[in-house]
């Protein structure tokens, strides 16, 4: 079959190296000049590695993505690491990445400490994740772990990230937040462009043709047996955009901490990776790399700021993480916003997330959107490529 993928994205990337495997002619049209999606990144003349242009990495159960490296012979390229995840609560960071450091969390009472512990127990340890979209993720969470702990740590963080949906957040989500994380995480060699870049080339190998910087147009319909659709379509599911401003330095704005949740909610950002407190500052000529991001809503002003009003808007707060650091010490700066890159999961979310198998004839639909319990992440992103060929394999 004759199939066409529009989106160059992680998703569409796998499909179509699926399908070229199975002798499909694909076509993939990325509107672009860059693969990758939402994992694309920039390499700059002094840096040995790319770096993408939002935080990424894998945690050791991604087994779909981990398997796609393996099937690309890129097993070798991974890194494994065990960085620190901390909270900032009242101006101090915290970790709180391990049973031990939540018992020691001074934010909570011991009681709501042990209640938290048992809440987040029973979501790693239980497989179901149908039963939770049917109550929010705060009265899951109020109901078990307790409602100071929901308003010291859950809370502000959900309000950061969802803003006026916060409430509204299916308990699924969290159940699959909890389920899915670990400890030591896996980095790529080189950035995700290695990965994108091998998907490239055996897509090409196989016969395939990926047509950058090009727009699909309704015209080249007839030329096609199938078409795969993989881009955002937020039409009946509420999005947020992800965005995130990325500094350069000379010195380090996080000490040893890689991933900072802010539940101060008086802070203009949600989350700060320091991306050189897990990967060596060498590769990224010998700077920091610091990502600060937040989700936004339509309409939000900081989508219609410049890097440098942002930076400006962000600088105090930054100052609050590090006292220490000048403005001097900014040798680069950099802003990404990604459009509807993260659909809100509310109760009953499985009934509205589209599906792969359209109305129209031949057209199929794969995205984030239907990825549900699990967040976004390029490992589902995988998943649903891989599903999307099969279903499109069989029905040829």
């Amino acid at each position: 079959m004759k199939i066409a993928i529009i989106g160059g994205g992680i998703t569409g990337l796998t499909a179509a190296y699926a399908l070229a495997k199975k002798d499909h002619q694909v076509t993939v049209f990325e509107k672009e000049k860059t693969l990758g999606g939402l994992a694309h990144g920039f390499k700059l003349p002094d840096w040995d590695w790319h770096l993408e242009s939002a935080y990424h990495h894998l945690f050791t159960n991604d087994t779909a993505i981990l398997g796609l490296i393996k099937k690309l012979g890129l097993s070798d390229k991974l890194i494994i690491t065990r960085p620190v995840t901390a909270t900032l609560w009242n101006g101090v960071s915290y970790p709180l990445d391990s049973p031990i450091h939540l018992l020691r969390f001074p934010a909570l009472p011991l009681v709501d400490r042990l209640r938290t512990g048992v809440l987040l127990a029973a979501l790693k340890l239980n497989p179901f994740w149908q039963p939770f979209e049917w109550l929010t993720a705060k009265q899951l969470f109020q109901s078990i772990g307790g409602r100071r702990a929901w308003e010291a740590i859950w809370e502000p963080l959900m309000i950061g990230k969802f803003g006026t949906y916060a409430d509204r957040v299916a308990a699924s989500w969290l159940w699959a937040r909890i389920k899915k994380r670990t400890q030591k995480l896996y980095y790529i060699k080189g950035g995700f462009h290695t990965l994108i870049s091998a998907l490239e080339k055996a897509i090409i190998q196989r016969g395939g043709t990926i047509k950058k910087n090009c727009t699909y147009t309704v015209s080249s319909r007839g030329a096609f047996d199938r078409l795969l659709l993989t881009i955002p379509t937020p039409t009946t599911i509420p999005h947020l955009h992800a965005q995130v401003l990325i500094l350069e330095t000379k010195e380090p704005i996080l000490k040893n901490t890689y991933w900072l949740n802010v539940t101060d909610r008086s802070f203009p950002f949600l989350a700060v990776v320091a991306h050189t407190n897990m990967i060596d500052k060498k590769y990224y000529g010998s700077h920091h790399i610091t990502y600060f991001g937040n989700y936004l809503p339509e309409g939000h002003p900081y989508l219609s700021m410049t890097k440098e009003q942002l930076l400006k808007k962000f600088w105090p707060y930054i100052k609050k993480l590090n006292p220490k650091l000048r403005s001097n010490e900014v040798t680069k700066l950099y802003i990404f916003t990604g459009f509807y890159a993260q659909p809100v999961h509310e109760l009953h979310y499985s009934r509205r997330a589209p599906k792969l198998k359209t109305s129209i004839k031949g057209l199929y639909l794969a995205n984030m959107d239907s990825i549900y319990p699990w967040d976004r992440g390029t490992n589902y992103a995988v998943e649903l490529g891989l599903h999307a060929a099969r279903s499109i394999d069989r029905r040829g």
